[in-house]
């Protein structure tokens, strides 16, 4: 049987530029931003699909409705703001691609006890309708019956 024995030789620089690189990042990642502007916050969003309506969910503590901004860009939905907490401000900005099937002109935002909701209505799809065949009989010159506008 064969013993499995730990690489200390050549592999050994190998993996401590691995942990070196590993410390590196961590000492980068603890750092906090210089400036209050640097500093993001990441909300947690939700989405959810009715029959009528999309409802985009953003978990928002402790930032005001005035705080929050959001835009309708094409067919972008792009929600952003401010959280303003001891002297310091926090930033965030999310964009969702929304379909073509959304009533733009419908949309409603709602923000209620830290929670802000965004509800996008569905278009009416097109009804279907049955068009009738008709048939022309007897003269060649006769019109076809089409209403008038």
């Amino acid at each position: 049987m064969r013993l499995l024995t730990p690489y200390w030789s050549t592999q050994r620089t190998t993996s401590t530029d691995l942990f070196n690189e590993m410390e590196k990042f961590f000492e980068n990642f603890a750092q906090a931003p210089a400036t209050p502007a640097e500093r993001t916050y990441s909300p947690a969003y939700e989405i959810t699909e009715g029959e009528n309506y999309y409802l985009i969910s953003a978990d928002l503590p402790g930032v005001k409705k005035e705080d929050i901004k959001i835009e309708m860009n094409e067919n972008v939905l792009t929600i952003s703001g401010e959280r303003k907490r001891d002297n310091k401000t926090a930033s965030f900005k999310r964009s969702f691609s929304v379909p073509n099937t959304v009533d733009f002109e419908k949309i409603e935002a709602n923000h209620e006890d830290g929670v802000l909701s965004i509800q996008l209505p569905k278009a009416a799809a097109m009804k279907a309708r049955t068009i009738e065949i008709q048939s022309k009989t007897g003269d060649s010159s006769e019109k076809l019956n089409t209403p008038s506008h």
